[in-house]
Formats: structure tokens, C-alpha cells, sequence
């Protein structure tokens, strides 16, 4: 059974819930995507991310997806704190002979990456491996202003998200269930959409373990709930669309993770709202808005024909009560759209 609580959240506690935190140290255990410290009066943000799964178990093939990834990952954690990043630290392990065109794909995609972001390999630590490994650690920092936390929303915020969700879920569908299906996986970590984001917002996380996953974070550290009012076939992109046509699947499937699409999620206090909406047109911007936080600790949302409440957690516990299996995880999700099927309250 689904607990109302959010496996992967008690894992990362398990495990480093019992490190020292740095006296200057602004953010605990779970409260933001990157590490914040105090620092001569401005904030040092850095994070690590790593490359591992994602090429064990196949869902990254392309040398170039997996450079570009390596970088992008930290950096759309660290663009999530509004932070701005200067560099990164890349650890790579390889099979002594791997191929040289695999090299060069990965060093365009990392480069590529870098070019984006405007930053640069600082360095790292490469060595030998049976298999490929990466693991990057970004540095960034705040110089004025205050860093975005997962903490601080209230009942009443606005949800809203930097673009539209499900190209992540839509890939690994494509890899593992169906390669006739075509959908392109290149995202960009939103830097750029910070600056208005920053001013407003009072919380902030990274949609890379997809939306379900980072609400039930959000509703973890927060004590809320939340209502989508938007109609989940309204939030899906174009290529989560093609998978749900084409696989028949339902659309809040294509937004249950665990691979997501490392989009924005993000709440505004209403007072804040109708600013933050004409500061997003006169930027030429136009975010998704979601629903809005609520006080009780559940998750609303419609998917289909179904109006569906449940337990933030509940979707984002199925792939850890899978025990990681790609297929007994789609097994899970289907499970579960037939419980709701007969009983959406549950």
C-alpha cells in the first residue's frame, strides 16, 4: 500500500539526515534544490547532480544527451534557488578504451551545455570505470537578494510552472515501452525566466523528478495540499500529448515521474499575482498557471473525465513501491487509474 508519506523524501533523510549542517549553512535537509551559505554578506549556492540510471539502465544512449544532461541537471537545481551559476566541477568515469567519437559527442554536449549557460569546466576528476559515470558539482551565487526556497508557501499562493509539463515521462515511455514513438529530449535550465520569477515568487523547485514528485515535496515541507484547476490535458507539452494519444495513456500518467522535464514549479501570494502576470507580458512571457495552494493536506486535479483526490504522496510513492522496476512501475500507474476509475476519492 501507498503511504502518506513521500518515499524518496525518508530515503534522502535516512541517509543525510544525520550530517552536521554549516553554521552558515541557510537551507536544512529537503528545503531547497541547491545548498545556500552565508557568505561575506552575499550567498555561495552549490550542488552536485549525477548521471547514473539514466545511462545503466538505457533511458540516455547519446553521448551528446548525456553531456548536455550532466550540466543541465545542477544548474536547473541551482537556477531554481535564483541563483547565477559560475562554473562547474565534472567528475567522469570510463572504460579505458571507450570510443573516441562517444568522447567527442560527450564533450560537445558538455560544452554545448556550458555555452548556454555561460560558465565553464573548472575541473574535476576523471578515471576508469567498467561503465560510464557522471556526477557534476555547479558553484553559483547570489549577490543581492534573497535565495528561493521549497519553503515559505501559504493557502491561497498561485501555482504556476515555466512551461508546459510531460516531455520527460513522454521520453521514457518512448524508451522503454514504445521506439516508434519520436519525441525530442533537450531541456534548458531556466535562468534566464528567474529574473521575473525571482521578484515575486516565495517558493521554488525543479520539475526533474516530474510535477507529481515535486508537489509531493512541496506539500511535505510545507504542510499544504494543492488544487490543479487547470485540466491536466491543458498542461501537457506537445510531445506528452502525442504519447497520451498514441498510447492511449492517461495525462496525469505523462506527469508522474520519475523522469521529468526540469521545468520550473513555482508559487505567487495573490497579492503578488496580477504584478507578476504584467510583468510576464511585458517580458513576452507567458508562464502556466496550475491551480492554487490549499490548506488541506491533498492533492485535486482532473485528468480526462475523472476528478481525482488523493494523498499529495500517492503518485509519487508508485515508482519506490515498485522497487524501481520500469515495468512494474507502468504496471503501478495503470493500477492506480483503475482504483480511481472505480473510486477517484480514494
Amino acid at each position: 500500500m501507498v503511504t502518506n508519506t513521500h518515499k524518496e523524501a525518508g530515503f534522502i533523510r535516512n541517509i543525510a539526515g544525520r550530517f552536521a549542517r554549516h553554521p552558515n549553512q541557510l537551507n536544512q535537509l529537503m528545503q531547497a534544490d541547491a545548498e545556500i551559505l552565508r557568505y561575506n554578506g552575499q550567498y555561495l549556492v552549490l550542488k552536485t547532480d549525477g548521471i547514473h540510471e539514466e545511462i545503466k539502465t538505457g533511458l540516455y544512449e547519446s553521448p551528446y544527451l548525456i553531456g548536455w544532461m550532466s550540466v543541465t541537471a545542477p544548474i536547473s537545481d541551482i537556477a531554481a534557488v535564483g541563483a547565477v551559476p559560475e562554473g562547474i566541477l565534472l567528475s567522469l568515469q570510463l572504460p579505458m578504451h571507450q570510443n573516441q567519437d562517444w568522447i567527442l559527442e560527450f564533450q560537445r554536449g558538455v560544452n554545448e551545455a556550458c555555452d548556454c549557460y555561460q560558465i565553464y569546466v573548472l575541473g574535476g576528476d576523471t578515471n576508469s570505470s567498467d561503465t560510464v559515470s557522471v556526477s557534476v558539482t555547479a558553484f553559483a551565487h547570489i549577490k543581492t537578494g534573497e535565495p528561493l526556497l521549497r519553503t515559505g508557501a501559504n493557502p491561497g499562493d498561485a501555482l504556476y510552472t515555466t512551461a508546459k509539463l510531460g516531455t520527460g515521462n513522454a521520453f521514457g515511455y518512448s524508451r522503454f515501452f514504445d521506439r516508434s514513438l519520436e519525441v525530442q529530449f533537450l531541456p534548458t535550465a531556466r535562468l534566464k525566466e528567474m529574473d521575473l520569477i525571482g521578484e515575486h515568487a516565495n517558493v521554488c523547485i525543479d520539475t526533474s523528478d516530474g510535477l507529481f514528485a515535486a508537489l509531493a515535496v512541496l506539500s511535505e515541507v510545507n504542510q499544504i495540499g494543492f488544487c490543479l484547476q487547470t485540466p491536466l490535458i491543458n498542461v501537457l507539452s506537445a510531445d506528452a500529448l502525442l504519447v497520451h494519444r498514441q498510447a492511449e495513456l492517461p495525462e496525469w500518467m505523462l506527469l508522474a515521474g520519475p523522469h521529468g522535464e526540469y521545468e520550473l514549479l513555482f508559487t505567487v501570494p495573490q497579492k503578488k499575482r496580477i504584478a507578476f502576470e504584467k510583468s510576464c507580458q511585458s517580458a513576452n512571457w507567458e508562464p502556466l498557471y496550475l491551480g492554487s495552494v490549499c490548506s488541506e493536506i491533498q492533492l485535486e486535479f482532473t485528468s480526462g473525465h475523472t476528478a481525482i483526490r488523493c494523498h499529495p504522496s500517492t503518485i509519487a510513492n508508485l515508482f519506490y513501491e515498485s522497487g524501481g522496476d520500469i515495468a512494474a512501475y507502468l504496471r503501478a500507474l495503470m493500477q492506480q487509474q483503475q482504483d480511481w476509475t472505480n473510486d477517484p476519492g480514494l
